[in-house]
Parts: C-alpha cells; sequence; structure tokens
C-alpha cells in the first residue's frame, strides 16, 4: 500500500478517523507508509478504518477514544507509542456531532457550546499535551488541526463553529512558534469535501448542490482521502518540514472566491 512512501516508519494518530474526512486523512497517510492508529469514539467505525487500511497492506490500529476526555486522549497516545516505538504525526480531525448544523446565537444554550468546545478546544490541548514530548523526540513531528474557513469569514447561523475554529488558528500559531525549536510543524489544515452526509444530502437536494458548488472555483467538493488526505499526508512529510504557522485552505479556492 503506498503513493510513495514519504512516511514509511513513522506512526500517526488521527482523530475522528472512523468515517468522512478523518477516514481519507488515515487512508492517505497509510498509503504512504506510516503506521497509523484510528482515534474514533465509536469503536465499530474505527475498526472499519483499520480494516480498510489493512486490506491494503497497510499497518493500522483501532482505538475507542473519546477527545473530550483528558485521561482517554493521554491513553491513545501511550498505546500508539507502546505499540509502534514512537509517535511523529498527531491530526486533530474529530467534530462533534452537531458542529455543522445551523443554530441563531439566540438559541445557543451552554450545552450547546460545552459540547461543540469539548471537541474542539479542550481535545486540541489534551493531544498537544500528551504528544509533545514524542513528537520532540521524533525529530520531525508533525502537530495537524482540522480547521475551517468559518474561522476566517465567520458564518451566520453557526457562530459556535467559527468561534471554535478561529481559536484553532490561534493555538496553531501559538504552539507553532513554542514547538520550532523542537523541530515540530503545526499547522491547520481547512478543508472542503464531500462527507458521506453530505453527498447523501446533495442528492436528495440538487438545487442545493448546484447553487453551494458554485461557490467553488474548482466547481466540485473535495475528496476526503485524494483530495484532503493526500495533501494533509504531503504536509506530514518531509517535502514541507519547513512549513509551519499556517492555515492552509484545501478547498478548491472555496474561501478566496468568497
Amino acid at each position: 500500500m503506498s503513493d510513495g512512501g514519504r512516511l514509511r516508519g513513522r506512526t500517526a494518530v488521527v482523530t475522528g478517523a472512523g468515517g468522512g474526512i478523518g477516514r481519507g486523512i488515515a487512508l492517505a497517510l497509510a498509503a504512504e507508509g506510516a503506521n497509523v492508529v484510528i482515534a474514533a469514539r465509536r469503536l465499530l467505525t474505527g475498526e472499519q478504518t483499520a480494516a480498510m487500511i489493512r486490506a491494503e497492506r497497510g499497518e493500522a490500529l483501532a482505538l475507542q477514544c473519546d477527545v473530550a476526555e483528558q485521561q482517554q486522549v493521554a491513553a491513545t497516545i501511550t498505546a500508539a507509542v507502546a505499540t509502534y516505538g514512537a509517535l511523529d504525526i498527531v491530526v486533530h480531525n474529530a467534530n462533534a456531532s452537531d458542529s455543522a448544523m445551523p443554530i441563531a446565537l439566540e438559541a445557543v444554550t451552554d450545552e450547546n457550546w460545552q459540547t461543540q468546545a469539548a471537541v474542539a478546544w479542550d481535545a486540541a490541548f489534551f493531544l498537544a499535551q500528551a504528544a509533545h514530548l514524542y513528537l520532540k523526540d521524533s525529530g520531525r513531528g508533525r502537530f495537524i488541526v482540522l480547521g475551517s474557513c468559518f474561522g476566517l469569514h465567520g458564518a451566520a447561523m453557526n457562530p459556535i463553529y467559527a468561534a471554535l475554529k478561529g481559536g484553532d488558528r490561534g493555538l496553531v500559531k501559538a504552539l507553532a512558534r513554542e514547538w520550532g525549536p523542537d523541530g515540530i510543524t503545526v499547522n491547520a489544515v481547512e478543508p472542503a469535501a464531500a462527507t458521506e452526509p453530505t453527498v447523501v444530502f446533495f442528492d436528495q437536494h440538487p438545487e442545493v448542490r448546484a447553487k453551494y458548488l458554485s461557490n467553488f472555483p474548482m466547481a466540485r467538493l473535495g475528496r476526503p482521502r485524494e483530495d484532503i488526505g493526500r495533501a494533509v499526508a504531503a504536509l506530514c512529510s518531509d517535502d514541507f518540514g519547513f512549513i509551519t504557522a499556517q492555515s492552509i485552505q484545501v478547498d478548491g479556492g472555496l474561501y478566496t472566491a468568497l
């Protein structure tokens, strides 16, 4: 299983890799030779991703992990190192299940905020704290947070998600400065991709699909593995070892066009 083997022998942890963009990233990293630890809230979906990787002769380990729980995050990082001997890459892709649901500011509850913040913000901190020393020992550590253009241009009817993703960009820049001397790059990748629910929704509402895709210079959504996953894999390779503190739009030109 190889798209080039640029990550051969390295170990990656990917959160929220039981489907969608996270699964695409896990598959792409494995295709480049990485050992991939799939951290999924539902172990069944994580095992499905692991089986897909193994079917292509890649190496994968699926672990149940609620990233909002600090002890579970720490245990996942420890298990990755215990299994493969090192940790080189962390990709925080997980999002709360209701993060994409429109909600007006006056309707936002404390529970809405806390649920999404626990996955977007708390989990990013937990992962950073648990992984730092291992990424430093790697000598070529990569820490990547999946962001959104909502954190750049805002989003009416989605103030929580926009605020959290904007905050993630601040964390990326802070960690890039702090960890640079340790040889660790820290970046955000901000994708626009056709996940399984998106495809189903657009099939049911073709008029919405046409209107939405008119915002894309490339006239289509990205593919989780081929477009988003391979971009993340490239960013994890030595070819991009001097890029840090960046928010990279992997969105077919959507942000530039808006």
